[in-house]
């Protein structure tokens, strides 16, 4: 059975039932990284466009999924933080997480701004957002917006294509692609950084136990 038919018997469904998995399937993305939420939106583009849908309880589905999401995550974060649970992990791990959540301290709205445009990660920058002490409104304002945003432009690319379903995957597939190696990039050039300074740091600590000795023994 290919998506075509599937989507068939989608709309043989009750609306509610319908509806009820566009939400959640877009919640479920936040709470289980590796499910495509994405592909939920698409769907409903091609609900939109194909079947005659109307699309603003569509978009509104898949942006409110995608806030509850973000919010269990951001919840997740605060009581990481508050249980001290972040307390018992190695030093060099507490103090990448501690510069992460400085980051989102300083630049936590740009951050979450751009959430919904990184696929695969999503869900670790409200939890990121939680530990650094964000206010729930914020998380809600703009992960609300950016969620609209993408889900919009996914909407807008399933009308200009259609029902074709295949391109549109296609498309989503090479953007996620290109994503990623920008985000490992990113990473590698993070964790040179932090190793870089730690090797510097130690150096440093190095040389002065050098002098205090030298010092002390004169």
């Amino acid at each position: 059975m290919d998506l075509r038919e599937i989507l068939e018997q989608i709309r043989e469904w009750p609306a509610w039932i319908t509806y009820a998995a566009l939400f959640f399937g877009a919640y479920i993305e936040y709470v289980f990284p590796p499910f495509p939420g994405d592909t939920v939106v698409v769907a409903g583009a091609v609900l939109v466009t194909a079947f005659g849908w109307n699309l603003w309880p569509v978009l509104a589905l898949v942006t409110g999924g995608a806030v509850l999401g973000a919010l269990s995550d951001w919840a997740l974060g605060r009581w990481l933080f508050r249980s001290g649970r972040l307390e018992r992990l190695r030093p060099s791990w507490r103090e990448a997480i501690d510069g992460i959540a400085g980051q989102f301290a300083r630049r936590g709205a740009w951050y979450l701004a751009l959430n919904r445009f990184v696929p695969g990660i999503r869900a670790f920058f409200f939890v990121a957002a939680g530990i650094a002490g964000l206010r729930w409104r914020a998380v809600v304002f703009w992960s609300g917006l950016s969620a609209l945003a993408w889900n919009a432009l996914l909407l807008q690319v399933g009308f200009l294509l259609g029902d074709n379903v295949e391109e549109i995957d296609t498309l989503l597939s090479r953007y996620t692609a290109v994503v990623w190696i920008l985000i490992a990039l990113v990473f590698a050039i993070v964790i040179w950084r932090f190793v870089r300074g730690r090797r510097l740091r130690s150096r440093q600590a190095g040389s002065s136990r050098s002098r205090t000795d030298h010092s002390d023994q004169t």
